[in-house]
């Protein structure tokens, strides 16, 4: 049971910042496993392990993130004994040091590929553009490693013509990448609530989709973690996943 007075967090460090889902039909989904409906406000529900067992190893409470479906988030410190509290607040994203220049820079539109996607999107053939663009997300992996800002830009790329193709499935996928990618690498958070939106936006038309589950939790645990404000796009995934499913 979290005790009455949220505690300040202030010392708390950011990461590890662990997350967990409840969806409306009582389902709780933490550290990538469904656990038994019911109980989650007890210390002693099994979505609070994964953070227990991180608070031990590291001998202080670590900060978990709740979201429930109408979009509200609540924020929580796990100690190493299991004893919950209320937190003060959401963790803030880290902030880089410097912003790498490689986000803002044009050298990607000089890539000898780009000028088949270009030519497929001036030519409004969305599938098209979406092959072509893949190709190149490809090939700027190949030739420079999946650390490097323009590596993510293409895969950005290839999502974008996903969307206009209306393949959902890949429109999903790919932005939801993209935004965890961008997130690693520190990006602009600007343009990464931007793509996270997109990812929402084309998860919502999957419903029956073989992957809207996986995609589904993965994009909810994402929206905890970097937009724990968004209690609208929040509470349309949350509200969306029952029917996921068990379809």
């Amino acid at each position: 049971m979290a005790t009455p007075y949220p505690p300040p967090a202030a010392g708390i460090p950011a990461d590890p910042h662990l997350t967990i889902v409840a969806l409306p039909d009582g389902t709780v989904h933490a550290a990538t496993t469904p656990s038994d409906p019911g109980g989650l406000w007890s210390s002693v529900h099994s979505a609070w392990r994964p953070a227990q067992t991180e608070a031990q190893r590291l001998g202080r409470p670590v900060r978990v993130s709740v979201g429930q479906q109408d979009g509200t988030v609540m924020a929580y410190l796990v100690h190493p004994d299991g004893r919950l509290d209320w937190a003060s607040a959401h963790p803030q994203l880290p902030m880089p040091d410097h912003l790498d220049s490689r986000w803002l820079d044009v050298t990607l539109d000089q890539h000898p590929l780009v000028e088949t996607v270009r030519a497929a999107q001036r030519a409004t053939n969305w599938p098209a553009a979406q092959v072509a663009a893949g190709r190149l997300a490809g090939q700027v992996r190949t030739e420079l490693g999946d650390d490097h800002p323009h590596t993510v830009l293409a895969a950005e790329l290839e999502g974008f013509f996903a969307l206009h193709a209306r393949d959902w499935p890949a429109a999903a996928r790919l932005h939801l990448t993209v935004a965890q990618e961008r997130h690693r690498l520190s990006a602009p958070p600007g343009d990464t609530r931007r793509i996270l939106h997109n990812a929402v936006a084309a998860w919502l038309h999957l419903r029956t989709d073989p992957e809207a589950t996986a995609l589904g939790f993965a994009l909810a645990h994402l929206l905890l973690r970097l937009a724990p404000h968004d209690s609208r796009a929040l509470s349309a995934v949350l509200r969306t996943l029952p029917t996921a499913a068990t379809t």
